[in-house]
């Protein structure tokens, strides 16, 4: 598949382990459903949580009985890569496994994410193309739904499998310290590699253990990404143009990482700053631009994160369909679970939310 057709797949969560993270769980406040409490959070709006509840009752009419999603809907392609993303979608809008409206719906996705794990760790199934996307989705999901799981044998099978996973990440890991399609390919670049740091991440901040050395070269694989003019491009190994997805994936990943005053930070961040626009003027990959650059710009905060923030809830709630869905590249399922994602953002109920 082309590049483009790539980097489209992608959207999922802030970045890297700070040395020495402790690992923690999640604790949502006890009225965390509630319209009063998520009103007292910053950036929070009474029609953008009219529009996340919207999103997420579509997602669940839209969820196949096995617990999954595709990408067109029942029957869609990329499976797992779509049940990760749809389950963070309910996660960040404080809905747990044992929590919430829409408790049954996100359990019903971590048993379908614990059944497709192949025996060498990989979550999988047959019809996702790409299959490193949707094993670092889907285990971002189980990772940030660890922490908020109610059954202790249910979270036994899940720290199994987590811990799994990790170990097939580490293993796919190239010797650039990036990440490719496929977990044997050798190979690397941004996107995929991105993917696979958020999941290390989420499952750090619950106690998995990760194999020395790990983030450290992930890490070592932005910088050598990075363009002169700050930006990240699509392969350190084979170059290309900056992203200002990627940049701002880049940029989080460095600031996740403590090096607030690295003068590659701050040349990224400058880049992030400088392409990117909350309206709908972005072209091509709108929601997977700014899945993560939101994600950035709240991490740098101040007025630069309120007036980007304030335009693309505008563009958002804007483009929301009145069955509550978002459509756009790939499907509905991608671009529904990563707009709710993005108005749910300053709720910062999940850990690779937070600052």
């Amino acid at each position: 598949m082309r590049k483009a057709t790539h980097l489209s797949l992608l959207a999922a969560l802030n970045l890297l382990l700070v040395a020495g993270l402790r690992a923690s769980a999640i604790e949502l406040p006890d009225d965390a459903i509630g319209t009063e409490e998520r009103s007292s959070f910053r950036g929070i709006v009474p029609k953008q949580e009219e529009a996340v509840q919207k999103g997420l009752s579509w997602l669940q009419k839209n969820q196949e009985k096995d617990g999954s999603w595709g990408s067109e809907g029942p029957g869609g392609q990329y499976r797992m890569a779509m049940t990760g993303l749809a389950g963070l979608a309910f996660l960040s809008a404080g809905h747990t496994p044992g929590r919430g409206e829409f408790a049954k719906t996100v359990s019903k996705a971590v048993e379908f994410c614990l059944k497709h794990q192949n025996r060498d760790g990989l979550l999988t199934t047959p019809d996702d193309g790409q299959s490193m996307y949707g094993h670092g989705f889907a285990m971002t999901f189980l990772a940030e739904a660890y922490g908020m799981e109610p059954l202790a044998e249910h979270k036994v099978a899940m720290r199994d499998c987590l811990a799994n996973a990790v170990k097939l990440t580490a293993r796919a890991q190239s010797s650039f310290g990036g990440w490719y399609y496929s977990p044997d390919s050798g190979n690397d670049e941004g996107s995929v590699t991105i993917t696979q740091v958020q999941a290390l991440r989420a499952c750090a901040n619950v106690g998995i253990p990760l194999p020395p050395r790990l983030m450290e070269n992930a890490l070592s694989y932005i910088h050598k990404a990075q363009t002169p003019e700050g930006g990240v491009r699509y392969s350190a190994r084979f170059g290309g143009a900056p992203s200002p997805a990627l940049s701002a994936a880049g940029a989080e990943l460095l600031l996740m990482a403590g090096q607030y005053e690295a003068p590659e930070t701050k040349k990224m961040i400058a880049y992030v700053k400088r392409n990117l626009n909350g309206s709908a003027t972005i072209q091509g990959h709108y929601f997977y631009t700014h899945f993560y650059g939101a994600q950035a710009m709240m991490q740098i905060g101040g007025t630069d994160w309120e007036r980007y923030y304030e335009d693309l809830r505008k563009a958002l709630l804007s483009r929301q369909g009145g069955d509550g869905s978002w459509r756009s590249e790939i499907g509905p399922v991608y671009c529904t679970a990563i707009g709710t994602m993005i108005l749910a953002l300053p709720y910062e109920y999940l850990p690779i939310f937070q600052k």
